[in-house]
């Protein structure tokens, strides 16, 4: 990692067209069954209101420990090749009040399509580490996800 990076990237090839994956993140049921960064971890949607300026608002609930509050806006809506959202993990979670910033973009390859998660301002290195696992483990649950829906990842 070098001196003062503030990003964790991930990418993902998913032989799902573009439109498939873009869904995966415009419907509250759908993201409530992939983003999350591992299998124990329980996802319950708060809110979801998939629009620029909308608000969302998800608990993530480990199977020890309190639940992990994040929320954020929809700041730019491109379908279906580019999301970009506000994140912000809410007290008393060690990372809360980091005002970081997630875009997700999506482009054709071939048959199907790749997917980068570039999550931005991340101001600590643990950060950095902790959310680039998570988003590996969340395009885990998404490629299970569009496979169970007949599209293999």
């Amino acid at each position: 990692m070098t001196a003062g990076k503030t990003v964790a990237e991930v990418r993902r090839r998913f032989s799902a067209a573009p439109e498939k994956v873009f869904a995966a993140f415009a419907d509250a049921y759908l993201v409530g069954r992939w983003l999350k960064p591992a299998p124990e971890i329980t996802l319950t949607v708060l809110q979801f209101d998939f629009h620029i300026g909308g608000a969302y608002r998800f608990a993530y609930q480990p199977p020890l420990g309190e639940a992990v509050i994040v929320g954020g806006a929809f700041l730019s809506i491109e379908q279906p090749a580019k999301i970009v959202f506000s994140w912000v993990i809410e007290p008393p979670d060690e990372h809360a009040g980091i005002a970081s910033e997630v875009t997700a973009i999506i482009t054709p390859d071939g048959a199907g399509s790749e997917l980068v998660i570039r999550h931005e301002k991340l101001m600590r290195s643990d950060a950095i580490a902790r959310h680039a696992q998570g988003w590996r483990g969340a395009l885990d649950h998404l490629a299970a996800l569009l496979e169970a829906q007949g599209v293999t990842a």
